[in-house]
């Protein structure tokens, strides 16, 4: 990302993006997946356990990359969308 994208990015998700949380599942999916979770790491012997945190750690950075992308391709379509394609004007 350049550095507009890469503050507008920052922006979105220190400002806005938990706003949009409610047009979604969000709420329901984090809750199930942290009841589940629990439930997983309360059964786990220990030696399981940092195991089962490197998964999840794996899972939150595969998170952030996905975001990320879906920011991207959400700017590409905006910027295309304001580009003239010298098509006919009105």
């Amino acid at each position: 990302m350049d550095k507009l994208m890469e503050t507008l990015y920052d922006y979105i998700l220190d400002n806005t993006l938990e706003e949009y949380y409610g047009a979604t599942d969000y709420y329901a999916q984090r809750q199930r997946r942290d009841e589940a979770g629990r439930a997983l790491w309360e059964r786990l012997p220990p030696e399981h356990r940092e195991l089962l945190e490197e998964v999840q750690r794996s899972y939150g950075r595969t998170e952030c990359c996905e975001l990320e992308a879906m920011f991207l391709a959400s700017f590409d379509q905006w910027s295309a969308l304001l580009r003239s394609h010298g098509g006919l004007r009105t």
